[in-house]
């Protein structure tokens, strides 16, 4: 009697032990894919590019908008943070095959190639891509205007240096984190803006060719601020984060980019260059959500509320009327009486006829 219950009690064990198996699966035993076994949610699979997450920008902001999405639309996703470039190809086409996700999102311009080939293949699937221009079948391929997002940055360098009566010579930098096409049109635009104001005004501009590199940006700013600069827009990543530590060595200033970086540096950061691109992932998500996502290029920016700058955060003293200034060139760009040159060619023509005289 006494060994029956003990087989009995051995019994239940096992099937236990089972069970928290089956409920609780390892970690370890997770395939990049996620468990995503709800076929009445979307379903949603996400390709971070190399740079990933941690960057409090771009990547951070994307996955904000995951996790909001998450949150109200009852989604369910999986996201892969590609560790090389051969990972962009690789894991579209296993994501794709896979046909598990309603929806596959890569982020970032590095994506594009893989994202074309991709897609080809695989000609039912839905695709996002972020920062890209492809004009395909079953891609949403999502763009922001770089020039309008940095321009009124500096507009605000620009009025500054005019209102700063010991600055004899004025002198503004700019740090790429790559030399790439878009980042080139949001320094082109940042010059713009500080040009509108002070057409003689010298713009250096420097690239780190890294992302992730902040003692390199650093090093490459304060060489920038000895220059003269005083003031320091990055569009660099991670890397940025080097200028905010140069600015507070030389008692100097800088400007962040997409998410708003004011408050890590809120004595040394005049403004933010933002790009809302949580709420773009979200929309897009939203989209499939809804039925109503559709391929195709989708161009963004001040006039969709998309882009602009955000001083909240900051503790560096902006005048009333330096904002009231820049509030009207923002909504000259919104009416469609002002427009921002996209190359250096079309910047020096555009400066000649274009100037702020109010």
């Amino acid at each position: 009697m006494i060994k029956s219950k003990e087989n009995i009690i051995v019994a239940i064990s096992v099937l236990l032990v089972l069970f928290i198996i089956i409920i609780y699966p390892s970690e370890n035993s997770e395939s990049k894919f996620g468990d995503l076994s709800n076929e009445n949610v979307t379903q949603i699979g996400v390709v971070f590019n190399k740079h990933g997450l941690g960057d409090k920008s771009f990547n951070d902001l994307c996955f904000e908008g995951i996790l909001r999405a998450q949150d109200k639309l009852n989604i369910e996703f999986d996201y892969y943070e590609s560790k090389s470039e051969e990972d962009y190809e690789t894991i579209a086409r296993e994501y794709a095959s896979s046909k598990k996700y309603d929806l596959i999102i890569s982020i970032g311009f590095e994506q594009e190639e893989a994202v074309k080939k991709v897609s080809k293949e695989f000609l039912n699937q839905k695709f996002t891509l972020v920062d890209s221009r492809l004009n395909l079948s079953n891609v949403s391929s999502i763009n922001t205007f770089w020039t309008e997002q940095t321009f009124l940055n500096g507009v605000i360098a620009g009025l500054l240096m005019k209102e700063d009566k010991l600055q004899d010579e004025e002198v503004s930098g700019i740090i790429l984190g790559m030399d790439m096409k878009h980042l080139r049109e949001g320094a082109i635009g940042f010059e713009a803006g500080i040009r509108y104001i002070n057409p003689d005004a010298k713009v250096i501009v420097g690239v780190v060719d890294d992302f992730s590199n902040p003692a390199k940006a650093k090093e490459m700013a304060l060489s920038m601020y000895r220059k003269g600069a005083k003031y320091i827009q990055h569009i660099a990543g991670e890397s940025g984060f080097g200028v905010f530590a140069a600015a507070k060595e030389v008692d100097k200033y800088a400007f962040g980019i997409d998410g708003n970086q004011n408050f890590f540096e809120p004595d040394y950061i005049v403004a933010t260059a933002i790009r809302h691109a949580d709420d773009i992932i979200y929309n897009e998500i939203e989209s499939v959500v809804k039925s109503t996502w559709s391929p195709g290029m989708h161009s963004f920016g001040i006039k969709e509320n998309v882009i602009g700058y955000e001083i909240a955060g900051s503790n560096v003293e902006i005048p009333e009327k330096t904002i009231q200034v820049v509030e009207e060139i923002k909504n000259d760009i919104v009416e469609g009486e002002l427009y921002i040159p996209s190359t250096y060619e079309e910047l020096e023509i555009w400066t000649q006829s274009n100037q702020y005289k109010k």
